[in-house]
């Protein structure tokens, strides 16, 4: 069993680290991150938009404009990143929404869906911009 992440969650956790870079002093411009991290420009420009509403960028506009994160990179996870875009990590409705299903009081498995999803949300939590920074420089 797998959770997909979407393409917007996987090129916008790489937008977020290729922002990262620029902490805390210079703008990324979008052409930048686009041609960096091969992310088609018209694509990135939504990436780009969602992550400014979910308050983990801010845009400059302008010949020294650009994007800067707003938070450290040791302060934004990527459980973060993934929840700015609004895709549901749980492996199924109940774990969210027990009345969604009429057998959730007597369903055996609800408490291993919850624990998949706590694990998940554990192992996001626990992976900073930082981190991701870090290990990249060592490969």
């Amino acid at each position: 069993m797998s959770v997909k992440l979407s393409t917007k969650c996987r090129y916008g956790t790489r937008a977020i680290t290729e922002i990262a870079r620029g902490w805390p002093d210079a703008t990324v411009k979008k052409r930048q991150i686009s041609q960096r991290q091969t992310i088609p420009a018209s694509y990135l420009e939504n990436i780009l938009l969602e992550l400014k509403r979910s308050g983990l960028v801010t845009a400059t506009r302008g010949a020294k404009g650009g994007y800067r994160l707003t938070r450290a990179p040791e302060d934004i996870c990527v459980l973060d990143i993934l929840s700015a875009f609004g895709d549901s990590l749980v492996p199924v409705d109940c774990v969210d929404d027990p009345d969604c299903c009429s057998r959730t009081k007597r369903c055996v498995f609800r408490h291993v869906w919850m624990q998949l999803h706590k694990a998940q949300e554990e192992a996001l939590s626990g992976v900073t911009v930082q981190d991701l920074i870090d290990e990249e420089n060592e490969m």
